[in-house]
């Protein structure tokens, strides 16, 4: 992941770098527009998945969209509230669960 990245993993520093946000996820990952779009992510025969593994948060929180224009006053984004590992502001209201 950090090969794909281009980055290092010395530090703590680094670590957050590696997958904070969609962009450095996918990147992180391999995952690509012209390879993995149009994929079924819910077809376990898919090479490329996402499975319920039964792990549930504490807490989710929801914030306002960044690094767009559309709708960006709109609380759509969705994040495990308190992860370090995720990019941008953190102006949040929580749910409980």
């Amino acid at each position: 992941m950090a090969a794909l990245r281009g980055i290092t993993l010395e530090g703590t520093k680094n670590l957050k770098l590696m997958t904070s946000g969609p962009g450095r996820l996918a990147e992180a990952f391999g995952i690509t527009r012209e390879q993995d779009n149009d994929k079924d992510l819910t077809n376990a025969k898919c090479d490329l998945y996402i499975a319920d593994d039964g792990w549930r948060p504490e807490k989710i929180a929801i914030t306002t969209r960044i690094g767009l224009t559309k709708a960006a006053e709109l609380p759509l984004r969705y994040i495990i509230a308190g992860n370090k590992f995720v990019s941008g502001p953190r102006n949040l209201v929580q749910l409980d669960q």
